[in-house]
């Protein structure tokens, strides 16, 4: 009967201990699916930051054409164009770095959800053990009390003897 209460004992603190494990995997579940919405919301940002930034390029290309035709007719804004110019090169370096940091945000969401479907499988699995864990202990559950019944049965019979 010792076995029993030990066993059932043990099936109750593997049960918490599973229960526990799967609320933690719930839990960090959350946070990644939240954290790759952030990404998301990140990456349209730059997206967004992207176009400015190439309609401004485009924007800037057209104004250094103009100089460029006035020098030409001897206007002498040569100063207007290398500023222009180093604009344009600005603005392509800084394109350059956000579609870099672009490239590396979309990697890196790419990769949370990849570590996101891992855990939901992961959480899954967790609530399959979890389910046959309850299930073993009820029948377990079923089985002590056949066997108490029988042992208070037996006993009674042997008091009545």
């Amino acid at each position: 009967m010792d076995k029993i209460k030990e066993k059932l004992e043990k099936l109750r603190v593997e049960s918490e201990s599973n229960h526990s494990r799967a609320e933690r995997a719930e839990a960090e579940v959350k946070e990644l699916k939240a954290e790759v919405a952030k990404k998301e919301t990140d990456i349209q940002n730059l997206n967004n930051k992207i176009k400015l930034l190439q309609m401004d390029l485009e924007r800037t290309e057209k104004r250094v054409e103009e100089v460029k035709v006035k020098k030409a007719e001897g206007d002498k804004e040569d100063s207007q164009i290398e500023v222009l110019t180093r604009k344009v090169q600005m603005l392509e370096h800084q394109l350059e770095e956000k579609e870099k940091s672009w490239r590396e945000a979309t990697d890196k969401a790419r990769s949370l959800e990849v570590h996101s479907e891992h855990h939901e499988r992961k959480a899954k699995q967790i609530d399959t053990e979890k389910a046959d864990l309850e299930k073993k202990f009820e029948e377990l559950t079923a089985k002590y009390d056949a066997v108490k019944g029988e042992l208070e049965a037996t006993l009674k019979s042997l008091e009545d003897l």
